[in-house]
């Protein structure tokens, strides 16, 4: 078997998409095996209404990171297409290793989570050399993913709270489901805008059913709680 066929089947790679070359990047001890991916001519569809669109044109290459390969790091590299839908215009396609936004394969991402469910996130960053930034990113797109197969379940106790990283100098904004142990929510900073984007997530019914609400003695979260939560006052136990 070929490099090419081999991390065609690692990665999961199928048509239109394939391998186009596998180098090996040696430099100062630190070697990374680089993975080139192109695609054959064909229709696209829209990443909005699925509509089949000719190739527009493509963006700058990009790099992915995967899992590593051995003791190096595995980079995937490719310039995403782009179509001109005639309702939509023109968009970026959706790729098959990688979510949008992300600048990692969905199997190292899914790897930093399960490493972030039994190890601290100073712990996860040291062993796969992240930063505080990346994991974030990885943190929001996994809750995303979650919120979308989540259905619309009545929570009846939350958590409010807030989590310092960098030494203390950023803060992260989680609201858990304390029956479940469950995150449902996560935003940059934990001023009240950072808490107004949980609450429409819920539906009425859902926010009717809230029983509880455990947090801090925190203005900014207090406030955003009373705006859109009805006898929020009798609801918030201070933690």
């Amino acid at each position: 078997m070929q490099d090419r066929q081999l991390y065609e089947q690692i990665l999961g790679i199928r048509s239109p998409w394939y391998v186009e070359r596998v180098e090996l990047q040696l430099d100062k001890g630190k070697g990374a095996v680089r993975v080139y991916l192109d695609h054959h001519d064909q229709l696209w569809p829209c990443p909005e209404c699925g509509q089949q669109c000719g190739l527009y044109d493509h963006q700058p290459e990009r790099q992915w990171r995967h899992l590593d390969t051995c003791q190096y790091q595995t980079i995937l590299h490719a310039s995403p297409p782009r179509t001109n839908c005639s309702e939509h215009g023109i968009k970026t396609v959706r790729l098959p290793w990688s979510e949008p936004g992300s600048r990692f394969t969905a199997l190292f991402e899914r790897l930093a989570i399960d490493w972030l469910k039994v190890a601290s996130q100073k712990a996860v960053g040291e062993q796969l050399h992240l930063s505080w930034d990346q994991i974030h990113g990885i943190m929001e797109r996994a809750v995303e993913r979650g919120l979308k197969k989540r259905k619309a379940e009545v929570v009846k106790h939350i958590g409010i709270d807030e989590k310092a990283f960098r030494k203390g100098h950023r803060y992260l904004t989680l609201v858990n489901d304390l029956e479940r142990s469950r995150v449902l929510y996560v935003a940059e900073d934990r001023k009240q805008s950072s808490l107004d984007g949980f609450w429409p997530t819920l539906t009425e019914d859902q926010r009717a059913g809230i029983q509880a609400i455990a947090m801090d003695m925190w203005d900014p979260y207090m406030a955003s709680t009373k705006e859109h939560l009805k006898d929020a006052d009798s609801k918030i136990v201070f933690d």
